[in-house]
């Protein structure tokens, strides 16, 4: 399965040469793969072409602004992280983006340290995003692969000549194929569910039945030879 996100990959959006730079410097050596953008625009093409996994956006742009680019962001893909980078406001603008999706904050400027915490605390929470969904879609895979085999042995007890009878551990008929029922002279339209004496009136052998579906130990070679009360 193609993950959506490569973990690897980062982008940041900041007017400032020197800081984009400066933070490619520090993500470089954290093994990232980092794509610069200087505008809002250019960062939501790159966006549109790589599977980037966690941005680094300044708040205060020329043109669109942070919270535009965070909306738009936000439509593209909830599941990208978004890291606001916020220097020229007050901490209720990084409040005001994390209420609109972003994943976390950064004052501006910061600590080479404070933005490899950050970032590293975003890649493990992608990577186990990514991990959750991957089980997830291995969940269903294998839940679809069940539910078609056991569809392929109802088709196959569905056309065996012999009867064919399956009950619960409690007594309860959970399948009887076409066979059975023209065995014992059952109506055609008779389906599974009730319990086994609506099926099979001889009462020791319906026992028994009951005995083998929990398991209990049965010497197959003294069960006698029953004659259906039908």
């Amino acid at each position: 399965m193609k993950n959506r996100f490569d973990t690897g990959k980062v982008l940041v959006i900041d007017d400032e040469q020197i800081l984009r730079d400066g933070a490619e410097r520090i993500l470089k050596r954290m093994e990232f793969q980092v794509f610069k953008a200087s505008r809002g625009e250019e960062g939501l093409k790159i966006l549109e072409q790589e599977p980037v996994a966690i941005v680094l956006l300044d708040m205060k742009m020329p043109g669109m602004d942070g919270m535009e680019v965070l909306k738009r962001i936000i439509e593209l893909d909830r599941g990208i992280l978004v890291i606001v980078i916020t220097g020229y406001a007050t901490v209720e603008t990084a409040i005001e983006a994390m209420k609109r999706g972003a994943y976390d904050f950064i004052p501006k400027p910061y600590e080479p340290d404070q933005l490899r915490i950050v970032v590293s605390r975003a890649r493990e929470k992608m990577q186990l995003t990514l991990e959750t969904e991957k089980l997830e879609m291995e969940r269903k895979r294998t839940l679809a692969d069940l539910h078609t085999s056991q569809s392929r042995v109802h088709t196959i007890i569905e056309s065996l000549p012999n009867g064919v009878l399956v009950t619960d551990t409690n007594g309860k008929v959970v399948l009887l194929n076409p066979a059975f029922k023209q065995h014992l002279g059952l109506a055609k339209e008779l389906m599974p569910g009730g319990d086994i004496g609506a099926y099979i009136y001889d009462k020791e052998l319906c026992k028994l039945i009951i005995d083998i579906s929990r398991g209990k130990y049965v010497d197959f070679d003294d069960i006698p030879t029953y004659e259906l009360n039908l």
